[in-house]
């Protein structure tokens, strides 16, 4: 095997484990995202005047949303993605 190859395949199975990463770091977003909803869900029938319980997880919701979905802070940063 050349060296060229070897550092391609290199280059590869990194890219495959920092994919991993992402769609793992992803799915544990949604489930929290889900689980914060079942939980307004829940607030939001059982009390009277709900809304100042809803609105930290509200915010909390957003922060994810915009931090791990649409990559606010690389936005605000000038980093690249």
């Amino acid at each position: 095997m050349a060296a060229g190859e070897h550092m391609e395949d290199s280059v590869a199975q990194a890219s495959a484990g920092s994919l991993r990463d992402m769609v793992r770091l992803g799915v544990t977003v949604a489930v929290a995202l889900a689980v914060l909803t079942a939980i307004e869900y829940a607030i939001a029938v059982r009390v009277d005047n709900p809304t100042i319980w809803l609105v930290p997880f509200a915010i909390t919701k957003g922060a994810l949303i915009l931090e791990y979905f649409m990559h606010v802070s690389v936005l605000i940063g000038g980093g690249n993605h």
